[in-house]
């Protein structure tokens, strides 16, 4: 039986995760809710807007199996049910498809932004900025079908606890983290390096020839993302795969420091697109002048 101060401190840490993944969702939320009235009114919809929004979503989906699996870890948990099984595999295909989804972005950056003149360069960066529609549903399926996999060795790891098979199952959880969740975080991290040495060799040939800092000001923004896109991306991988649980509390603690990466990635990503600021700006006065009926304030909603 839990002391008196370990339910307190279980209360709290459920409530200060849940607090966060509904945050969390909320703020995707919002980031999905301005693009989708921008393509309303007819304005042309770039393809990092296609991909942010796709993150978004994914963003949601992981907040929310969060949000569920805080409460039923907590409360209801049983080893093995239906909703263990269906609640990994969300969260799995969300983690997957945000890093596939990074990746694609990177290299929508990388292309956009390059100057090279190859033939089969220049074919490539037509078929990728084309088919970015196309990319962002082939990344999702790569991505259940990565969460497939994971949940299929699982199972398998978790069905075999005899001594004989100790060995497999260490074999099976190496493989696990190496394929399924560094591989493709390798990847990702591949493609964002190669992003940000292309940008600062950009930046400094058009520094030696004189251009404004001003017209320099959206490389510099990427390369800021970029580099703080990495940090969470590393952040969370090293998290996961260093931090183990053993019981509730350490199990509440580790959500609650999963949650606080993708949250403040997308407070970050807000500020750095400019209509996202604008529309929180917007809000913001919407709500101090709420008082006032004869206050014009231009708002998306």
């Amino acid at each position: 039986m839990a002391a008196p101060s370990e339910t307190i401190e279980n209360h709290i840490l459920v409530l200060a995760a849940a607090l966060l993944s509904l945050a969390g969702f909320l703020i995707n939320v919002f980031i999905i809710a301005v693009n989708i009235s921008e393509w309303k009114k007819g304005k042309p919809v770039s393809t990092t807007d296609k991909i942010i929004t796709s993150l978004g979503i994914s963003r949601m989906v992981f907040q929310v199996v969060c949000l569920l699996n805080i409460i039923w870890y907590t409360y209801l948990y049983t080893p093995g049910s239906l909703f263990y099984m269906l609640g990994n595999f969300l969260q799995s295909t969300s983690i997957y498809s945000e890093i596939w989804l990074y990746t694609l972005l990177s290299a929508v950056f990388f292309f956009k932004i390059s100057t090279f003149q190859n033939a089969f360069f220049l074919w490539l960066k037509i078929l990728v900025l084309n088919r970015v529609s196309h990319l962002i549903v082939v990344s999702v399926m790569v991505s259940v079908s990565y969460a497939l996999v994971n949940c299929l060795m699982f199972t398998l790891i978790s069905s075999h606890n005899s001594t004989q098979d100790t060995y497999d199952n260490l074999l099976m959880g190496v493989s696990e983290i190496i394929l399924l969740k560094t591989g493709p975080f390798i990847i990702y991290l591949i493609s964002s390096v190669l992003l940000l040495i292309y940008l600062y060799h950009h930046v400094s040939r058009m520094r030696s020839r004189n251009n404004t800092t001003s017209h320099l000001d959206t490389y510099y923004k990427t390369m800021k993302f970029a580099g703080f896109s990495i940090f969470y991306a590393a952040a969370y991988i090293i998290t996961d795969q260093t931090t183990f649980w053993s019981d509730i509390l350490s199990y509440l603690v580790l959500e609650f420091l999963t949650q606080v990466f993708p949250t403040l990635h997308s407070i970050y990503l807000i500020y750095m697109t400019a209509k996202l600021r604008i529309q929180v700006s917007n809000m913001i006065h919407f709500l101090r002048r709420c008082g006032d009926p004869k206050a014009l304030v231009e708002t998306v909603f």
